[in-house]
This record gives C-alpha cells, sequence and structure tokens, in this order.
C-alpha cells in the first residue's frame, strides 16, 4: 500500500474515533487546559512571590542609639524628614504599646515598683517611674529584662509589616530603629548597621536640663546611669568589633548633623548590609 493510503486510513479512523468519543474527547481537552491555566497562574503566583521577596530583602533596618542627651532622635528624624528614609520606629515609644491601662505588663510593672506609679488614668507616670529605675540599677534591670522581649516582639512585626508594604514605596529603603539599649537587649539580629550619636558630655546634660524640664543634678544622674551601657562605655570596643558600623558626633549645627548623616547613609562601610539608594 502507499504511503497516501496509509495516511487516508489514519485520517478517518481518527474522525471516527473524535465522533464515538467526542464527550470524552472534549472532557480530556478540557482537563488539559485546566492544568496549563493552573501551571499558568502558579507560575505568575510564584514569580509574584519571589518579587515580593526581593523586594523585602532591599529594606534595611538600621538602628541608631546613643547616651541619653546626645541627639540620636533628632538624627532619625532628620533621616526620615531630610534623607528620605521610609520611617522610623522609637522604641521607647512602641513599649508604651506594651504597657497600655489595662494590659497584663502594666499590672506586673504596678506589682513591681507600687501602684504609685501611676497616674489617674491608669497610664504609667513615665517620670516617677524614671526617677526610680534611673537611681538603681537593679530597679532598671528589672524593668528592662521583662519589658525588652515583649518590645522586640512588636517591633518585629511592625518591620515585617513595613518590608511586606514597601513595594510601591519610594523612599530610601531603609528603616529607623532608635533604641538606647539596642546592644544591651541583643537586638541587634535585627539590623543591617548600627549607628552611635555621639555628643559632649556639656551639651548632653544642657539638652536633658533644657529640653526635658530636669534639674542638673537629676540630668546628671540619668546619664551616669547609661555610662556602662553597651555602645556607650564601650564605644571603642564595639567599633572594633565591628558591631558597631558607624559613629555620628553631633556637637554642631543641624546642619552639620544631617551632612553627617547623608555621608554615612550612602557609605557602604557605615553598613554590614548597605542599601542600594539610586
Amino acid at each position: 500500500m502507499t504511503l497516501a493510503f496509509h495516511l487516508v486510513i489514519l485520517l478517518v479512523n481518527s474522525i471516527i474515533a473524535n465522533v464515538a468519543g467526542w464527550g470524552t474527547a472534549s472532557l480530556g481537552l478540557n482537563r488539559y487546559r485546566n492544568v496549563l491555566e493552573f501551571q499558568s497562574q502558579s507560575s505568575l503566583a510564584l514569580a509574584m512571590s519571589k518579587s515580593e521577596e526581593e523586594q523585602e530583602r532591599k529594606v534595611k533596618v538600621l538602628g541608631v542609639c546613643g547616651g541619653i542627651g546626645s541627639g540620636k532622635s533628632q538624627a532619625c528624624k532628620l533621616l526620615v524628614s531630610e534623607l528620605g528614609c521610609m520611617t522610623h520606629i522609637d522604641a521607647d515609644t512602641t513599649a508604651h504599646v506594651v504597657y497600655e491601662p489595662g494590659s497584663k505588663a502594666l499590672e506586673e510593672i504596678a506589682e513591681l515598683f507600687g501602684s504609685d506609679i501611676l497616674l489617674e488614668n491608669g497610664q504609667i507616670d513615665r517620670k516617677k517611674l524614671g526617677s526610680i529605675v534611673f537611681a538603681d540599677k537593679a530597679a532598671m534591670s528589672q524593668l528592662e529584662h521583662f519589658v525588652w522581649p515583649h518590645v522586640k516582639t512588636v517591633i518585629q512585626q511592625r518591620i515585617q509589616e513595613l518590608r511586606s508594604n514597601s513595594a510601591n514605596n519610594d523612599k530610601i529603603p531603609v528603616i529607623v530603629l532608635e533604641a538606647a539599649m539596642l546592644l544591651d537587649a541583643e537586638w541587634d539580629d535585627l539590623l543591617d548597621g548600627l549607628w552611635i550619636v555621639t555628643t559632649p558630655p556639656e551639651m548632653a546634660l544642657d539638652r536633658l536640663v533644657s529640653n526635658r524640664d530636669l534639674s542638673t543634678e537629676e540630668a546628671q544622674k540619668r546619664m551616669d546611669a547609661q555610662a556602662t551601657r553597651r555602645g556607650v562605655g564601650n564605644l571603642a570596643e564595639e567599633v572594633e568589633n565591628g558591631v558597631v558600623t558607624c559613629v555620628i558626633e553631633n556637637k554642631g549645627s543641624i546642619e552639620d548633623l544631617t551632612t553627617s548623616l547623608e555621608e554615612a547613609l550612602c557609605d557602604p562601610t557605615a553598613w554590614t548590609n548597605p542599601p542600594v539608594i539610586n
């Protein structure tokens, strides 16, 4: 038989099979289409997931700490308002969430230090609590080791939320995390860089008296209480060990501070994992 004859036979058999089993063939075709559609959707979802993960990895966390009165809060605000970083997380403010009125944490803090540290509205009298813990290292240690783990959990959740929603953010991909006790609390595992803001003691003392309504004696007591903090009392050691990635000297004008911050922001050596800044 010729090749043409065989081809005709095959064509006829194919037509008969399709007519006889049209429903089955149609079902098979639909299933095939569904598989293709599922594979396509899965590939798209995987690509989007990878893209989102890459975007999240681009967002870095910069830790900023320093002694009381050093100007670290002002530095953090400048990083966001003047230099374009994404946002500023203040650990001290975040701690307020942990001991809101009616919270279990607040009850336990009141048990530790007495109910007279509470205001009439149920909130903590921070000035009164501060006068207790800054005068007693053991009391400070008690408070910190109780509060720190709770605060870290809230901060981690906030960082993840910011990273997840960073795709359409046109800011510099840096979250600024301010905490006086970043190293003491061992939060450096959250960071891609750690900057310490320093200032001459007399300038720090003047800021505390002028800006926080403290007496000179009370301000000095608070400065002395932080003298043993990691990154404050042993700054040279932390720099040498590579824990602190940059030191920002704050002893001039706001313009001087802004310039120092901008230079560090763009300097890869001021980071453990530097951000990509376009």
